[in-house]
């Protein structure tokens, strides 16, 4: 073998195995194929469901310890229905709630968590509201079905009293101011 061809072989080898060691070392789990197709169509899912106010679709793909901390699903739904009417009645409706690509996951015990950030547009005000935000989305049977929770309202500090299994290192998205932008 040319030695330059070694030489080549050998960088290969050593940038392939520092990648994986650094994956390995950072905890970061790579979604299949499958898991990632899953993940974007129940979050697409999700989304729909909030936009046309599907709640009991809602719920189903909520993950349960908030469905508990709302007093039950038929208390979340009417919560979530009133706020909508309430929206409604100030002039503010619903334009889309678009997926985006998943950004980072991790494993945690038997759970992965991923990552998937989400942009909101509403009407209102005699304009457009852009909200930039993401949902942290868990699956506890191997990435087929995935519950969402929505990072908005969540700070580091009290993460793991809703998400006990929450995995260290996976950071939470920083919340960014929402834009608007006038009507002409």
């Amino acid at each position: 073998m040319h030695p330059q061809m070694r030489s080549f072989k050998l960088l290969v080898v050593f940038v392939l195995f520092f990648s994986g060691y650094a994956d390995a070392q950072s905890g970061m789990y790579q979604l299949s194929a499958a898991q990632h197709a899953a993940v974007k169509k129940q979050a697409e899912t999700t989304a729909n469901a909030i936009i046309t106010g599907n709640f009991k679709v809602l719920a189903k793909y909520t993950y349960p310890a908030i469905i508990q901390m709302s007093g039950g699903e038929a208390k979340m739904n009417a919560t979530m229905k009133k706020g909508m009417e309430q929206m409604k009645a100030q002039g503010f409706s619903f334009k889309s709630l678009t997926i985006g690509n998943i950004t980072q996951a991790k494993k945690s015990g038997s759970e992965i968590f991923a990552i998937v950030p989400d942009v909101l547009s509403m009407n209102g005000n005699g304009g457009t509201i852009i909200a930039r935000s993401a949902l942290i989305a868990i699956s506890a049977d191997n990435g087929k079905n995935w519950v969402f929770v929505d990072t908005a309202p969540l700070q580091k500090e009290n993460i793991t009293k809703i998400i006990p299994n929450y995995p260290a290192g996976l950071p939470i998205p920083e919340r960014s101011q929402p834009s608007f932008i006038q009507n002409h």
